[in-house]
């Protein structure tokens, strides 16, 4: 049975043969069109009820997205327009990862419009049912959760429903730093190794991997005793590439402790004579650290000489970022300010300095509390 067609732009309410009932209204989309909406529902009110809703959102100016528009075709749009331009190559590769292996995929064909929350946890719930690992279900909900974002900014939909979702992440390991002594045995086992001037900035300077295999001589001072941080070097696409720092924080002067001068100084006089005896083959890239041929170092094969350093010395092998992580728990440990500590390191936020790189020892807790327990012994 049909019902009585309302007044231009209210819209119209009917029920269909399979007694559903349905609607057709005007809205406009985010676009800029104005165009016919069909909704259905079980009952009468239902579908009056988000008549009205969608009615009143666009006479409001409200965002309502277009109703052909694919959660695949937005991400293509999304990867190709908007993020190539505004994220690091590694970063997009991650985005494009995620976006091919699993959400095109399994939710392309979703229209934009009509995710929602319950659907999106049933989603990743359902990522982890199939043998998907805890880690990498995060970094798919933040991929979508980043390119719906960037759809709320353009006015392509109103929320974010990705946003509403709580994946949780793996157990996060406490990952504990080289002590003092062990650093000291890994720089005196090294002291012979091409690259000792290397496995020294590591450990005292806080450097990321990128930004010591980036560093130019020319960023060097070694008369005023600084470096400048300008630029990282890492594998894209299969190629060495110079990439700007992480972030602006991260573009920085580094002051050079004595000893650090002296390795460096021992550093070039060796390059230099590498250079000599290669002659016409040595390349003039001018990296501080390279192989012995010249060309600059493979970040994963850096990874490896550290590593095997650390075996040689005798000490915990442990990931190359942990001595960027112990030189900074170090400098708090000695007192520095944290604001000092965040500038050495580069870090964006003083949060990031004190939350995730001021490890705390047990000797710093047993000291803390021996401290407090000597107060009450005092009065005995």
């Amino acid at each position: 049975m049909k019902e009585a067609r309302r007044s231009n732009g209210e819209g119209t309410v009917y029920r269909r043969a399979n007694g559903l009932w349905a609607a057709q209204v005007y809205v406009n989309e985010s676009d800029g069109r104005r165009v016919r909406r069909s909704i259905s529902g079980r009952t009468r009110k239902e579908v009056e009820n988000r008549m009205t809703e969608l009615r009143h959102r666009s006479d409001a100016g409200r965002v309502i997205a277009p109703a052909e528009l694919t959660l695949g075709a937005y991400l293509d749009e999304w990867l190709a327009q908007i993020v190539a331009v505004r994220v690091r190559p590694n970063t997009l590769a991650a985005y494009r990862y995620n976006a091919e292996r699993y959400l095109i995929p399994d939710l392309g064909r979703q229209r934009l419009a009509a995710l929602s929350a319950r659907e999106l946890r049933l989603y990743f719930e359902g990522l982890r049912a199939r043998g998907v690992g805890a880690r990498t279900v995060k970094y798919v909900h933040t991929t979508l959760r980043a390119a719906l974002e960037d759809a709320m900014r353009e006015e392509v939909m109103e929320r974010n429903p990705a946003a509403l979702v709580r994946v949780l992440g793996p157990p996060r390991r406490e990952r504990v730093p080289l002590t003092v002594e062990e650093v000291r045995a890994l720089l005196r086992s090294s002291r012979d190794h091409r690259l000792h001037a290397m496995l020294v900035a590591f450990a005292l300077l806080g450097m990321r991997r990128s930004e010591v295999l980036g560093l130019r001589w020319e960023d060097v001072d070694l008369d005023q005793a600084f470096l400048q941080v300008r630029r990282g070097l890492q594998r894209v696409d299969g190629q060495l590439t110079l990439l700007p720092t992480k972030t602006a924080r991260s573009r920085r002067t580094i002051p050079l402790p004595g000893l650090v001068v002296d390795v460096l100084v021992e550093h070039r006089d060796r390059q230099d004579a590498e250079r000599v005896a290669l002659a016409e083959r040595w390349p003039e890239s001018g990296f501080v650290f390279t192989t012995p041929i010249g060309t600059p170092i493979d970040p994963r094969n850096c990874t490896r000489i550290v590593q095997e350093a650390c075996r040689r010395a005798g000490v915990r092998v442990v990931r190359l970022h942990d001595l960027r992580h112990g030189c900074v728990s170090v400098l708090l440990g000695l007192g520095v300010p944290p604001r000092t500590a965040m500038e050495i390191a580069g870090h964006s936020t003083i949060e990031m300095t004190m939350n995730v790189y001021g490890h705390v020892t047990l000797d710093d807790k047993r000291d803390a509390l021996d401290r407090l327990s000597s107060l009450f012994e005092e009065g005995k």
